[in-house]
């Protein structure tokens, strides 16, 4: 799993983000307000898709140096504290620190705050357009992997872009392996901790994605085996899934009914915090 790493990542001098990108932020919408008919900026906060002032900043040349030099360590000895020195370095300088790489991610964030809205919304709505769209879904007898498919197409339209296209690609994963564990699950009727897993399953899986795009082309080098190679991107996803749904789980404690603005604001102090913890190392 995970977006290809084709490219020789992201260079220095340049712009920490691209300049497309909070238009695609921004266009990820409501897709409850949509299959109702409202209006997909009722809830949205006008201020929460824009990047932080120091979003223009240009990065340095040679920004991933570091963070590579320690994830080869990592590939080669498996070592979770050379992981965690090229995460920590990742954030610090080839991001520019732990805001910007939350700042950078918000496509992601807004993304699954659109997730997590529309599973609680198909669950709990009374609007008859919701019931019917959930009632024509459900007359179909398809089965859970479609299902899937029909929510993603309502979260994330398909825009074409690397983000919405990684956002895609770590829902479906999310969502797969959520119903691994939970074969019997009803995605239209789930309750707010199987949500939530989902949630931390996606954005999990959004970090290794954005992190392999960057960085992780190493992992395509002839100087290691495919199945070493595999080895250690399923143990870097799982220690990033670990991390970051600590601070989810944390952060969510007596929060049960959250707008979608809120949820996230939540996803991106997530990812800012447990940046944060790995800058600790470095």
């Amino acid at each position: 799993m995970g977006t290809s790493s084709s490219s020789s990542g992201p260079k220095g001098g340049v712009q920490f983000d691209p300049p497309w990108l909070n238009t695609v932020a921004t266009d990820i919408g409501s897709p409850l307000e949509m299959i109702s008919g409202g209006s997909a900026q009722s809830e949205q906060n006008p201020q929460q898709n824009r990047p932080d002032t120091q979003s223009a900043e240009i990065a340095p040349h040679r920004r991933f140096g570091n963070a590579r030099r320690h994830l080869g360590e990592y590939v080669s000895s498996g070592n979770r504290v050379s992981l965690r020195k090229a995460l920590g370095s990742y954030s610090r300088k080839g991001m520019g620190g732990a805001s910007k790489l939350a700042s950078r991610m918000r496509t992601s964030t807004s993304a699954g705050a659109g997730l997590f809205n529309f599973l609680q919304g198909v669950r709990d709505s009374e609007d008859i357009k919701v019931r019917d769209w959930v009632n024509q879904l459900t007359s179909k007898n398809l089965s859970a992997h479609e299902v899937t498919d029909e929510i993603i197409e309502q979260v994330i339209s398909a825009g074409g872009s690397l983000d919405e296209e990684s956002c895609r690609d770590s829902m479906a994963q999310a969502m797969s392996d959520f119903l691994t564990i939970n074969p019997d699950v009803d995605l239209l009727n789930m309750n707010n901790d199987s949500i939530w897993t989902v949630i931390e399953l996606f954005m999990a899986n959004e970090a290794f994605n954005r992190i392999n795009l960057d960085i992780g082309q190493l992992f395509e080098s002839d100087k290691y085996s495919p199945r070493e190679a595999v080895s250690r991107m399923n143990d870097m996803r799982d220690y990033l899934k670990s991390e970051i749904s600590a601070q989810i789980q944390e952060l969510r404690k007596g929060t049960s009914n959250p707008t979608k603005t809120e949820i996230n604001s939540l996803l991106q102090s997530a990812i800012k915090i447990t940046f944060e913890v790995f800058e600790e190392g470095v």
